[in-house]
């Protein structure tokens, strides 16, 4: 592989769209350097499980001949990008990572892929997704198992752990992702690239697969926090054909983008997040805090004592509504769920009625907490995971790997995931920058001064 050609495949949409837009780089050119790389690599990784090669090579000709006539739409335009299958694709199989759904193609797009399209963007085809997006590993009973760019024996974290490996891997620059405890967060810390789960309600969910009505979010994952910032803002606004959607202004969130902290102040749990964490973790976060104070930042601690509860009131929230979710589906076919997912939806339910309305009390309470905490501190900092990625069968393990993330989907605060060191083995280890409603543009402007800082952003797994 020649310098220009890896500098071009780990090119960062911000970079790569000013090629495009100056035409110094065809997004035909771009398109079908990524399709032969995913030939080359998906077999090795399986995060692909559609690839759909003469929509893209179309779509990128028809933005090559708009940027040509000089109707250049913006920085996603002829970029090259995958969507998680569990968002409808007209005319495009969505699977949800299933059997009961593995030949339903939609006949309309999500609103999301809708967005993106409009935006320009090209379509390489639909990454893999843990069954119904509920699990931690992105092991399919049903599609195999998504590999992990940084080692093909561990995971690359679930659900959307099709979009953490194709980004992390150079064969897609952006895929999208949704998260219930984590989903976005998770692969995003489990391949080193950065995971936006914004405010509840910012991004439409119409069109979406669920896992849990009032915790799932909808979010990028991308190679740097400018990029989760171009993306967010093709992807964010109200949606009347969702019920959820927050009908709030959308900002520049690349305009706020920063390169100090000074009058930051980031909050640290003082129990809860950094209780049992891997030690290297912990050391890649003690040194974050530092590069913190350098940027300008004061840190202070903060208390949450609620947090002790999160997991219960998560998953009592969670169960209760993914057993209404999938009530006719396992009455009626059990057989056709693979293992994790059958026993999932088995023991949800179970779960008393009382369980979830008592859940839902406790989760206003939590929300209150969080706010008194974020009234003192600008974000939170806090490990994304509490270690690096575990094996592709490591079930036992990946059931801790939502303990960190779910308590802003619980709250449904926005939080950043971002690289901030690496293992001895190899292994990207990721902080969490967690804000106040609707104050994604702050997180990223945080995130992105610590980014512009370091270097994790620019380390890439060797897979050539």
């Amino acid at each position: 592989m020649t310098t220009l050609h890896q500098e071009l495949l780990y090119d960062t949409i911000a970079g790569l769209s000013e090629r495009i837009r100056s035409r110094r780089i065809s997004p035909v050119e771009i398109t079908q350097m990524l399709l032969e790389r995913i030939e080359t690599l998906n077999p090795r990784l399986n995060a692909y499980v559609t690839v759909t090669a003469d929509l893209a090579l179309a779509q990128a000709k028809a933005a090559e001949v708009e940027i040509m006539k000089g109707e250049y739409r913006g920085p996603l335009h002829g970029i090259p990008i995958a969507h998680k299958d569990i968002y409808n694709t007209q005319g495009i199989r969505t699977a949800v990572g299933s059997k009961i759904l593995e030949t339903f193609v939609p006949d309309t797009d999500a609103t999301v892929v809708r967005k993106l399209g409009e935006a320009g963007a090209v379509l390489l085809g639909k990454v893999q997704t843990h069954e119904f997006a509920a699990g931690t590993l992105t092991n399919s009973p049903h599609f195999g198992p998504c590999r992990n760019p940084w080692n093909l024996e561990k995971s690359p974290g679930g659900s959307s752990g099709g979009s953490g490996s194709a980004v992390a891997a150079g064969l897609a620059y952006m895929g999208t992702g949704t998260d219930t405890g984590g989903s976005v967060r998770i692969p995003a810390a489990a391949c080193g690239i950065v995971g936006l789960k914004p405010t509840y309600g910012r991004i439409s969910r119409h069109g979406i697969f669920p896992l849990s009505w009032s915790l799932d979010h909808a979010g990028p994952l991308t190679r740097s926090t400018q990029d989760a910032a171009i993306c967010l803002q093709a992807m964010a606004g109200y949606d009347p054909l969702d019920d959820t959607s927050a009908d709030v202004s959308v900002p520049d969130f690349t305009g706020m983008l920063r390169g100090d902290l000074l009058g930051i102040t980031i909050g640290i749990p003082s129990s809860f997040y950094y209780d049992g964490i891997d030690p290297e973790v912990e050391a890649a976060l003690q040194a974050a805090m530092g590069q913190f104070k350098l940027l300008g930042a004061n840190v202070i601690e903060v208390e949450i004592p609620l947090l002790s509860r999160v997991s219960a009131i998560g998953n009592g929230i969670c169960m209760g509504e993914v057993a209404s979710i999938h009530e006719k589906w396992y009455r009626e076919q059990p057989e056709q769920y693979g293992p994790d997912v059958r026993g999932m939806i088995e023991g949800a339910r179970l779960i008393p009625a009382v369980h979830y309305l008592q859940a839902q009390r406790a989760r206003r309470l939590l929300q209150q907490e969080y706010m008194q905490a974020l009234s003192a501190a600008d974000v939170l900092l806090t490990p994304t995971l509490p270690a690096t990625a575990p094996g592709i069968h490591d079930v036992e393990i990946s059931m801790r790997f939502a303990e960190l993330t779910m308590p802003t989907n619980v709250t449904g605060l926005p939080s950043l995931a971002m690289p901030c060191g690496f293992s001895a083995a190899g292994m990207p280890i990721s902080m969490q920058l967690i804000g106040k409603p609707f104050a994604e543009a702050e997180l990223l402007g945080i995130g992105h001064a610590y980014e512009q800082s370091t270097d994790w952003h620019f380390r890439h797994p060797e897979l050539d």
